[in-house]
Formats: structure tokens, C-alpha cells, sequence
């Protein structure tokens, strides 16, 4: 090697011992134009707000002596200063790939010192300097492994704990039972407004597997921010939507993402209100299910009144539905079914048939079936209300 002596030879491990211990002699030197290096060359590392200056340079200090330490064979291998520095880097949100930049930068201007000081060294050959580029580059590949296995195991116990903390924070939301200083704290740290467009989410889940993969993310396109919590039954969730009209794209991005039931709660414009959002959530996702995965709780003081009490209106359902009940399950959902239609078509049994797709006469006999099953007669609006009530209460609460 150019510059290189040629008096008496020594042995490869004396050469590496020579090497070493002259760049020893420099090594303050070494470890500022690394950090130098570092701070001009990765943007990450140029602030002083994640990674202070003494904190780089004391950590590449203690990585360019444990390489040293390595490459002469003499030291046991100790991996504590990588791992010292992929830990701290994970705690401090630095990027994996800057810490790894800033390593093969470290490594970089470490190896240039070597061969400078190898060039000053009588007796060392260009096959001592070959030899050193295996060792090194040897412990390179070994400390960066345990820095990045350090800096993984960091960035998943931080992650762990911040799930556990999101959760805590959803629970507290869910529950309504917070003092409205402490709400806006939480609502602050999930980045959730107090007033505004809510929904509760209640999905089944099935050995604590998530029932709605990518949910947060799938939500995200569409403008919706949504914070969730994970439970062995059951994955609640508390979204945020720019506006009213943008509630039947929500309940469409659930249902083509969950792979389970899912029961929505109505709109509501009141964070604290979230409480009573999860009781018609848990409600609807326990009513009996139709074509779609999501159902929702509907909004209409009807239907509030009866989840208001929903024990009571069941037991009002029983006593007004009465032998209605007794029919298998397809008949009484036909006549349930044939009611509704006629009720949103203002006691009209054409529009109802045309929305059935059946003879107004069809309608009409199914009507007297209900009538005379329950002993109520439709030309009464108090009967008709009772009717109502009680058909609404066994569509939209769970019952045996």
C-alpha cells in the first residue's frame, strides 16, 4: 500500500494493535468530526431539540471506543454502548433510518482514520490493512444489529404503552363521567374536538382479534378521525365527522372493513354525550341483524324513548305484539315488515305495496293479520301509536 513501510513485518493482530492504539491517541479528535459529520449531514441531527450535542458526541464516543475495543481481539465483545444508543434514539423519535445513517457516517470517518494512521505506521502492509477491513466491517454489521435490535425493542414497549395510555384515555370518554376540564384534556391528547359530529362504533370481536382491520386508516380518506379500544368482546370506537352527510360513507367504509357485526350509534354533536353513544351503539350491534354487517341505532325520539328504558319496552312490545310473537321468525318479519312499510307511507296500502312490491290488497290482509293478532285496530291512532312503539322496540332491542 502506497506510503506504507517495509521494515520488519508483524504479525496481523500486532498491526491491528499498532492501528488502534494511534488512533487512540486522536480519538477526541475523531469522535467531533463525527458528530460534525452527523449534524451537517443528516437535517434530523442539525437541531439541538431531539439529540442535544453532548448527547451525540458522548454516544459516539462510547461506539468508536467499543469498535476499537473489537477489532484487536482482546476485549470481550460488549454491545452495550449500541444498544445504549438504539434504545435512547427510539425514546427520543428519532428516525430508524437517520440512526443508521448516522452509524455508516460514524463508521465511515472511523475507517478513514484507520488507514490514515495505518499509511504512518512502519511495518504494517497492505494484507494487515485488508485484514482490518474484514474486522471491521465485521463489527459494523454486529453493532448495527444490536442498535436496531435496541431501537425495536424500545419502539415496541413505547408503543405498547401508548396503546395502553389511548385506551385509558377512550375509556374515559366512553364512560361520561368526567368532570368537563378533565374531558377537554383528554379530548386534546386524542386530538378529538368537544363539540361537533360523533359516532360510537360497538363491533364484535372474536378472541380479541381486531373486527375492523385498518378502520383508523380506511376513515382517514375520507376525512373521519376515529380512536378506538380493543376489548376481548368487543373494539369500541369514538369517530369524529366533518359534517352530518357524511355519516352513510362511515357506516359504508365499516361494513366493507369488519369482518363481524357492528352496531352504530345516531349522530350526536357532544363529546361528553359519548357515554349514552355507546349504550344505543352496544343496543344496535345486539338487535337482530339485516342485510349489512353495521346497523344503526335510528334516531328518532321514538326510538330514544325506547332505549331510554329498554327492559320496560321490551316488556310493552310482548304485551302489545301478543300472539304476533308465537309466529316463526320469516312470517312475523314479513308482518313487521308490511306494518312499517304502511306507516312510512302515511296508512297509504298502495305506496306501501309499491314499496313492497305486492297487491294493495296483499297489504291489507296482512294489516287485519296484525289487527286481529293483536287485538288492536288500526283505525285508532292510540292503538296505531302502541303498535308503533312496540314494533320499534322489537326491531331495534336485543331480546331472547
Amino acid at each position: 500500500m502506497a506510503g506504507m513501510t517495509t521494515s520488519a513485518p508483524m504479525s496481523h493482530h500486532e498491526a491491528a494493535a499498532a492501528i488502534v492504539a494511534a488512533v487512540r491517541t486522536g480519538l477526541p479528535g475523531l469522535t467531533e468530526r463525527v458528530v460534525t459529520r452527523i449534524r451537517a449531514e443528516i437535517p434530523f441531527y442539525a437541531t439541538h431539540d431531539v439529540v442535544a450535542p453532548d448527547d451525540l458526541r458522548d454516544s459516539v464516543s462510547a461506539n468508536v471506543g467499543y469498535i476499537l475495543d473489537s477489532l484487536t481481539g482482546t476485549a470481550t465483545a460488549n454491545l452495550s454502548a449500541p444498544h445504549a444508543t438504539g434504545r435512547t434514539r427510539a425514546a427520543q423519535g428519532v428516525p430508524l433510518a437517520e440512526m443508521l445513517t448516522a452509524y455508516r457516517l460514524g463508521v465511515a470517518e472511523l475507517w478513514t482514520e484507520l488507514v490514515t494512521a495505518a499509511r504512518s505506521l512502519p511495518g504494517v502492509h497492505a494484507e494487515d490493512v485488508i485484514d482490518l477491513a474484514g474486522a471491521v466491517f465485521a463489527v459494523q454489521n454486529t453493532y448495527s444489529d444490536a442498535a436496531l435490535d435496541a431501537y425495536r425493542d424500545e419502539a415496541r414497549e413505547i408503543l405498547r404503552a401508548r396503546e395502553r395510555e389511548r385506551a385509558a384515555l377512550v375509556e374515559v370518554i366512553l364512560t361520561g363521567t368526567t368532570a368537563k376540564g378533565a374531558l377537554w384534556e383528554v379530548a386534546n391528547a386524542l386530538r378529538l374536538p368537544l363539540d361537533g359530529v360523533f359516532l360510537v362504533i360497538a363491533a364484535e370481536t372474536e378472541l380479541g382479534h381486531d373486527p375492523i382491520p385498518h378502520a383508523e386508516s380506511a376513515l382517514a380518506v375520507i376525512d373521519v378521525r376515529s380512536v378506538w379500544r380493543l376489548d376481548a368482546e368487543v373494539s369500541l370506537g369514538v369517530l369524529s365527522l366533518p359534517d352530518r352527510s357524511r355519516n352513510g360513507a362511515v357506516l359504508g367504509v365499516l361494513d366493507r372493513h369488519a369482518t363481524g357485526r357492528i352496531g352504530a350509534s345516531p349522530v350526536f354533536a357532544e363529546l361528553h354525550q359519548a357515554g349514552w353513544g355507546l349504550q344505543l351503539a352496544r343496543l344496535a350491534l345486539g338487535s337482530p341483524a339485516g342485510g349489512s354487517k353495521v346497523t344503526q341505532f335510528r334516531d328518532s325520539p321514538i326510538d330514544l324513548l325506547v332505549a331510554a328504558a329498554p327492559h320496560a319496552a321490551l316488556q310493552a312490545a310482548r304485551a302489545v305484539l301478543g300472539a304476533l310473537l308465537r309466529l316463526p321468525g320469516e312470517e312475523l318479519e314479513l308482518l313487521l315488515g308490511t306494518f312499517e312499510a304502511w306507516v312510512r307511507a302515511s296508512g297509504s296500502a298502495t305506496v306501501a305495496g309499491a314499496e313492497l312490491y305486492c297487491h294493495p290488497n296483499t297489504v291489507r290482509y296482512r294489516l287485519r293479520r296484525i289487527e286481529s293478532a293483536t287485538g288492536r285496530t288500526l283505525a285508532n291512532p292510540g292503538e296505531v301509536a302502541e303498535l308503533v312503539t312496540a314494533v320499534r322496540a322489537w326491531r331495534e332491542l336485543p331480546h331472547p
